[in-house]
């Protein structure tokens, strides 16, 4: 094949990190404070970029301060840059406690204004193409019809949730975290086998393979009906912002890679437990030699 298009948002992520995550109507002191480039788009070319995959970002920022620091910043990553400008940059407001886990507010910026004619010159074939849902589902549609028939595979991370029939369906992977997976099978996840059952649900009803990332209980992939559950990497978890980005960008640099989705997931897996030892989204992303070093010591 001969690359991955990522489709999807760019963001500057403000995130504070504290003991904990502060209740309705309360204040708490942070610890930490730090701004970096984020969006599931950019997040995904990144890690899939740093994995050694042949990787070109496609997205939308302002023409403002933090467009320029993301700029600054993704022309240092092992990506190619297809963007545009809008009137903002999109931002995301990030809280994180000591446990790792977190909870964000985005700001879609020119994420909201990206058109499948911003970037309809770009030829897309036999290539992989991933999107999320933090642009325009008309652009996600709009490039899939113009797309899905030139031997690409479609990649969707149905995430902020929207249940868009035309995405689901014309997706060859579907790549939701538990509570998405639920979301989509109306099956309430507890266990792994309630993940199986949900994976079965969503395959059966969509037509497509399906991955669901079950965070500290590690990842399941349906593929063509054959359901595997690959347990967690064992990690101390500093901060799980961007980690299902992470999962999604290197499952795509290896199976690019390999065609192998066994490996694939293995990799992801362990590159995904990676990325929360430390703050921020794609700066703590691995490169792929701490993915390979991990997986020889596991």
């Amino acid at each position: 094949m001969n690359k991955i298009f990522v489709i999807g948002s760019i963001n500057i992520d403000i995130t504070v990190s504290g003991k904990r995550l502060p209740e309705k109507g309360e204040t708490v002191k942070a610890d930490k404070f730090y701004i970096y480039p984020g969006g599931k788009g950019a997040n995904q070319a990144i890690s899939a970029g740093r994995c050694g995959a042949k990787t070109e970002l496609v997205g939308k920022i302002g023409r403002d301060y933090f467009g320029d620091i993301i700029n600054s910043y993704l022309k240092k990553e092992n990506i190619d840059l297809s963007l545009k400008y809008g009137k903002q940059t999109g931002m995301a407001f990030i809280n994180v406690d000591n446990h790792g886990k977190n909870m964000i507010t985005v700001y879609p910026g020119s994420n909201s204004e990206l058109d499948y004619n911003d970037f309809n010159h770009i030829k897309m074939e036999n290539s992989i193409i991933m999107f999320q849902q933090e642009i325009p589902l008309k652009t996600i549609e709009d490039t899939i019809k113009n797309t899905r028939n030139n031997n690409n595979i479609i990649i969707t991370d149905p995430s902020p949730f929207i249940k868009n029939e035309f995405i689901l369906k014309n997706s060859d992977f579907l790549t939701p975290n538990e509570k998405e997976a639920e979301l989509l099978s109306n099956v309430s996840i507890n266990s792994i086998e309630d993940a199986k059952k949900a994976s079965k649900t969503i395959h059966e009803k969509y037509s497509n393979n399906v991955i669901i990332k079950l965070g500290s209980k590690g990842s399941l992939i349906n593929y063509n009906g054959e359901i595997v559950h690959y347990k967690p990497y064992k990690i101390n978890a500093v901060d799980t912002t961007g980690a299902g980005d992470c999962f999604n960008g290197t499952f795509a640099a290896k199976y690019i890679e390999t065609e192998d989705v066994d490996k694939s997931m293995e990799f992801a897996n362990t590159a995904a437990a990676l990325s929360t030892l430390s703050y921020g989204a794609f700066p703590s992303f691995p490169y792929i030699n701490d993915v390979l070093s991990a997986i020889g010591r596991n």
